[in-house]
């Protein structure tokens, strides 16, 4: 897994490492995720279905599948911005076109378009089971990017 290192600035706090963000990502120890990658603008994220993830009617919950994605897209973005940099999904849109009752779950985001502000990003998520592997929902996502200190600092003093 790569993810870009910020340099520290004197008499400024590092910022955290790609490592340190993942220890503190609690919803993605909560359901049991695991990041395959994120690196190069895409990112990978897995989940194994079992009982905690479904519904009454026996399927995986579309909130777990839109969470799968999110995370997945969210590693794509945080593969390509400096680290500590602050970002969040402002709006997605989600397509569910298969249910999910057994197997593995693989979500692939890849960043369709990175601006200084926003990004848009996409993500398809599959069902992994019995040797299959089927797209079962499509997500398209915008997020919002903080400003960096330095980017901030280079515009204030911009005469």
């Amino acid at each position: 897994m790569k993810h870009h290192e910020q340099e520290s600035r004197a008499g400024a706090s590092p910022a955290p490492t790609f490592h340190e963000e993942i220890r503190n990502f609690g919803i993605l120890n909560l359901l049991g995720m695991k990041i395959v990658a994120a690196e190069s603008g895409i990112g990978r994220v897995s989940i194994q279905v079992d009982e905690r993830l479904m519904h009454p009617q026996q399927i995986v919950h579309g909130g777990v599948i839109f969470t799968l994605a999110d995370t997945a897209m969210s590693m794509a973005l945080i593969s390509v911005l400096p680290a500590g940099t602050r970002f969040g999904t402002l709006e997605a849109k989600i397509n569910f076109m298969l249910p999910v009752r057994t197997g593995e779950l693989l979500a692939e985001g890849k960043i369709v378009h990175k601006g200084r502000s926003t990004a848009v990003l996409e993500a398809t998520v599959f069902n992994i089971a019995e040797g299959e592997q089927q797209a079962i929902a499509k997500v398209l996502g915008t997020f919002s990017i903080a400003r960096t200190q330095s980017h901030t600092t280079h515009l204030s003093q911009s005469p």
